[in-house]
Parts: C-alpha cells; sequence; structure tokens
C-alpha cells in the first residue's frame, strides 16, 4: 500500500470539519462540531493526526508541524464548483494499517492564511469539501493532502 486509502461518501454534519489554530501548542486543527468518540486513528510520521470515529469517518485532523516551520508559498484554493462536498471515510485496511511512512510538506500563504498540506508525491485528481475552509485532496482512492484557510 503506498497511500491512504479512503473513499468518499455523501456529506454529514459529522464529517465537516472547521479549522483552528492553537497558538500556544503551535497546533493547526480541523475539528468537527459534532460530539462523538475517535476510536481510531492515523498517522504520518506523527507529524499529522488522522482521528476517525467509529463509523471510519474522518472526524478531526492535527497538523504537528509548528507554523514558524511552515514555508512561505503560493497556497492555490480551487475555483468554486470544484470541490464537492463529501466525508472522508477511511478503508478498513487504512485503519488496520495506521502508521504511515509518507513525504509530507506544508506551505502556507500567510497574507490570506491558508495552508496546503500535501502527503505523499502525488497531486490531487479530487477536491472534497469537508468545510467552506477545509478541503481534502484525493488522488484515485488515497489521501493525498489538505488545503485549509480562514483559521485564528
Amino acid at each position: 500500500m503506498s497511500g491512504i486509502s479512503v473513499s468518499v461518501e455523501r456529506p454529514t454534519e459529522a464529517g465537516r470539519l472547521h479549522p483552528v489554530y492553537d497558538a500556544d501548542a503551535g497546533i493547526l486543527s480541523a475539528e468537527s462540531h459534532v460530539a462523538r468518540e475517535w476510536p481510531q486513528g492515523v498517522d504520518v510520521d506523527g507529524n499529522i493526526v488522522l482521528d476517525v470515529d467509529a463509523s471510519g469517518v474522518l472526524a478531526n485532523f492535527d497538523l504537528h508541524v509548528g507554523k514558524k516551520l511552515w514555508p512561505h508559498g503560493e497556497v492555490n484554493w480551487p475555483g468554486a464548483g470544484t470541490a464537492k462536498a463529501g466525508d472522508i471515510r477511511f478503508s478498513t485496511s487504512a485503519l488496520a494499517r495506521k502508521s504511515f511512512h509518507l513525504a509530507l510538506r506544508v506551505a502556507y500563504n500567510p497574507e490570506d492564511r491558508s495552508v496546503h498540506i500535501a502527503i505523499g508525491e502525488r497531486s490531487a485528481t479530487r477536491f472534497v469539501c469537508l468545510s467552506e475552509d477545509c478541503i481534502a485532496l484525493v488522488d484515485g482512492d488515497d489521501l493525498v493532502g489538505f488545503l485549509v484557510r480562514g483559521f485564528d
């Protein structure tokens, strides 16, 4: 397995993720407003932790790379209508593996407070709107990153 295998499901309120930046901890999170248990998780070298609910849906993620380490760069947000709302559901094989060793790159545009988190070497062919300010990047059946903006 070369990537984090996921499927895109119809959108639910539980799958909407909203970005928050904790300046004290130096962690960028995207959190669901629907309270529930996160009994499962997936991580990429401990640098990004993806929390998953009992049904396999992404419920939260935390980027454990501090903001001062984010290189400044261009962040390209998809055009209107390009991203379709959906939930990210992890495959049973991804949940069984739990930990992945994939390249993680972060680009930060401080002007509009947007971040591109790239997981692995592949580019997105599909944009999944998790909220107005959080988009999952998917290529085929693999999660390849996130776009996040508007966090405080």
